[in-house]
């Protein structure tokens, strides 16, 4: 009797940890949804739009007031600007879309497991087709994100005639591509484990 009661309470101890971590998960994708279309919104209709880490064509000296630094540059800028043009607010929203696509669907391909597992059987189809999607969205975001940035401040540059930035600067990371490729591993696991589970299913 003793073990039977261990075991329950493991049992719904587990539960509640996963009822915690799918709740926060839908919470998070959901504070992103709201957020990019607070962003979306401000873009599509502010009267000032502001561009954040636009690269300069040469490093502007920076003011630093401390006797320790010999001298500062600063390679971007924030510029705030009137009049933006429809297609570097079109870019601009496009970037933020491609932002937020890793966290959205991270969050939803979580609480989903976490529903997955709380049934029993977290080997199923879907949740490996979510990991491959999530894994798509990295790369999707890694490469969409900063080049529709891009976009939009060379639009802007020659539009508004911004003199000191650069006519068309794309800069990639690709650590996200690292962790697209783990994704896709971890999905594949998942494939080999809903073959194992289904066959366990068959033998029982």
């Amino acid at each position: 009797m003793a073990t039977t009661t261990t075991r329950r309470a493991l049992g719904l101890a587990e539960k509640t940890i996963l009822g915690l971590i799918a709740g926060g998960a839908a919470a998070i994708g959901a504070v992103t949804v709201v957020l990019v279309a607070l962003q979306l919104a401000e873009l599509a209709g502010g009267a000032e739009t502001t561009l954040f880490d636009v690269v300069l064509v040469e490093p502007v000296p920076v003011d630093v007031d401390s006797p320790a630094v010999v001298a500062a540059t600063s390679d971007t800028a924030t510029v705030t600007v009137q009049g933006l043009p429809a297609t570097a607010r079109a870019a601009l929203m496009a970037a933020a879309v491609a932002g937020s696509l890793v966290s959205i669907g991270i969050c939803a391909v979580l609480t989903w497991l976490c529903v997955r597992v709380f049934v029993g059987k977290p080997f199923v189809r879907s949740a490996t087709w979510g990991i491959g999607i999530v894994a798509v969205l990295v790369i999707v975001s890694a490469l969409a994100g900063p080049l529709f940035t891009g976009i939009a401040h060379a639009e802007a540059a020659d539009t508004l005639g911004l003199d000191g930035v650069a006519a068309f600067m794309v800069v990639f990371d690709v650590a996200p591509v690292g962790w697209a490729f783990a994704l896709v591993v971890v999905a594949s696991a998942f494939e080999i484990g809903q073959r194992l589970q289904h066959e366990t299913e068959g033998l029982v």
